[in-house]
C-alpha cells in the first residue's frame, strides 16, 4: 500500500526493518474459474511500476537486492535470458528477484509507464516480447525518437533471428508496428535501423522464384504464317506498318482478340485494326507466340522482356504473361527493383509483385542507401491505390508463416 500511494518515508522505513519488496503471495487457483481464482498480493516492485512510483521503486530495488540471498543467476543464464551483466560484475539479483523484476516490467509496460520500463531494462531486467512492444508504441505515439532508436537496438535480444521466437504476437502485433514506425519516421538513421530487422527477420533464404509456364503442345500453325498475307484474314497497324493474321489462330488463345475481332462482318478485304501503344517488334512477339502456342521459340531481348509483360496482360494471354515475370524476376537488383515493381503492379504480373516485395525484404538497407527511387517508392505515391508498405508487410507474415508451417513438418 505505501508503494503504491508513492509514500516513499514509508517504503524506506519497511525495507529498514526488513521488508521484502520481491515477495509475491499470489496464488493461483487452477480449480476455480471465477475472479476468485487469484489472490494474495503483488510484489511490491510490481505495484510501484503499476502506478508509476520511480522513486519507491528505486528504493525498493535498492533496499531488496542488499537483503537479497540465496541462488544468483549464473552468466549462462542471464545470457540466455537476454541481459549480458556488466562487464566484471556478477548479477546482483536472484533468480526469485529476476522473475519479480520481469513481471513489473510488464505491469509498467502495461500501465504506460515507458520511464520506468526503461529504467528496469538499465538494470539489467531483460526483455519480454510483449513489453518491447508496448514500449516501443508507447515511445512511437510521444514520438520520442531517441527512444525509438533505443528500443530497436536491442530487438534482437527480444527476438534472436530463429523462428522459434516469432510468435502470433509478433507476427500481428509487432509486425505491424515496426512498418507503421517505418511509414512516419523522418530519420534516416530510425529507417535503416528498421530497414535491418525486417532484414534479418525475412531471412536470407533465396527469394521463392517465379516458375516457368508448363510447356506449351507442338506448335499449332506453321511459323511461316505470321504475318504471311497468303489466307490473312485481318490487318494490325502497329506503328504505321501493316502486320497480318489470321483470326482462326489469333482468337483461340486471347479473349481480347475475339472480343476485337468478333464484331467484324465479312468483308471483301480483310479488317483493319489500329493497335496503339504497343511498338511493332513487341506485336510481332506477340504474335509469335500465339501462332506457336508456346514460349520456347521466343527471342524476346531483356530490354524488352516488360515491354513483352504489358503486351501479354492486355491481350490476356497468361501463359506469355508468365514467361516474362519469370524472365524479370531473374533480372531483378538494385539498379532496376523499382521499374519491375511499378509494371508488375499496373500489368497484374502478381507473382512477379510478389517476388519484387521479397526482393526489397532481404535487401532493404542496401536499396535505401542505393538512390532515392525506393523512398520514393515506399514512402511516396507512385502507385495511387496500391500500399507498397502493407504489401511488404503481408508478405512479411506469410514467409514467417511459410517457414513455421515447414518446420513443424519435419
Amino acid at each position: 500500500m505505501a508503494c503504491g500511494v508513492g509514500n516513499l518515508e514509508l517504503v524506506q522505513l519497511l525495507l529498514s526493518h526488513g521488508a521484502d519488496p520481491f515477495l509475491s503471495t499470489q496464488i493461483n487457483d487452477a480449480l476455480c474459474y471465477s475472479a476468485a481464482a487469484q489472490y494474495g498480493c503483488y510484489s511490491a516492485v510490481a505495484v510501484c511500476c503499476a502506478h508509476g512510483r520511480r522513486a519507491c521503486l528505486r528504493a525498493a530495488v535498492r533496499g531488496g537486492a542488499r537483503a537479497g540471498g540465496g541462488a544468483v543467476l549464473s552468466l549462462e543464464e542471464v545470457l540466455a535470458e537476454g541481459a549480458p551483466p556488466a562487464a566484471g560484475r556478477p548479477p546482483p539479483f536472484t533468480k526469485q528477484q529476476q522473475r519479480a523484476l520481469q513481471d513489473a516490467m510488464y505491469y509498467a509496460a502495461e500501465t504506460d509507464h515507458l520511464d520506468i520500463t526503461l529504467e528496469l531494462r538499465a538494470l539489467g531486467v531483460p526483455w519480454s516480447l510483449h513489453a518491447w512492444t508496448l514500449s516501443l508504441a508507447a515511445a512511437a505515439e510521444a514520438s520520442l525518437d531517441h527512444v525509438i532508436d533505443q528500443l530497436l537496438q536491442d530487438f534482437l535480444q527480444v527476438c534472436p533471428s530463429d523462428d522459434s521466437h516469432y510468435s502470433k504476437q509478433f507476427i500481428y502485433e509487432c509486425l505491424p508496428l515496426l512498418f507503421n514506425i517505418l511509414r512516419y519516421s523522418k530519420k534516416e538513421g530510425t529507417v535503416l535501423l528498421l530497414a535491418d530487422i525486417l532484414c534479418a527477420v525475412y531471412g536470407w533464404e533465396p527469394v521463392p522464384p517465379v516458375r516457368e509456364p508448363p510447356p506449351a503442345a507442338p506448335a499449332r500453325v506453321d511459323p511461316s504464317y505470321v504475318n504471311n498475307p497468303s489466307l490473312a484474314d485481318v490487318t494490325f497497324r502497329v506503328e504505321g506498318r501493316l502486320f497480318y493474321g489470321h483470326k482462326i489462330v489469333l482468337v483461340s488463345e486471347s479473349p481480347r482478340l475475339r472480343a476485337m475481332l468478333a464484331g467484324d462482318a465479312p468483308q471483301a478485304s480483310a479488317p483493319l485494326v489500329q493497335i496503339n501503344d504497343i511498338r511493332y517488334h513487341i506485336f510481332e512477339q506477340v504474335m509469335k507466340y500465339l501462332y506457336s502456342g508456346g514460349c520456347s521459340g521466343l527471342d524476346v531481348a531483356e530490354c524488352d522482356v516488360l515491354e513483352v509483360l504489358a503486351a501479354a496482360s492486355f491481350f490476356q494471354l497468361m501463359p506469355l504473361q508468365r514467361h516474362c515475370e519469370a524472365r524479370a524476376a531473374k533480372s531483378v537488383d538494385l539498379h532496376n527493383l523499382v521499374s519491375v515493381y511499378i509494371h508488375a503492379k499496373v500489368y497484374g504480373a502478381t507473382q512477379l509483385l510478389e517476388y519484387c516485395q521479397g526482393f526489397l525484404l532481404q535487401n532493404m538497407v542496401a536499396l535505401l542507401t542505393y538512390d532515392d527511387s525506393v523512398k520514393r517508392l515506399l514512402f511516396g505515391k507512385r502507385l495511387p491505390g496500391h500500399n507498397v508498405l502493407g504489401a511488404l508487410l503481408t508478405t512479411l507474415q506469410k514467409r514467417i508463416e511459410s517457414r513455421k508451417n515447414q518446420s513443424k513438418s519435419r
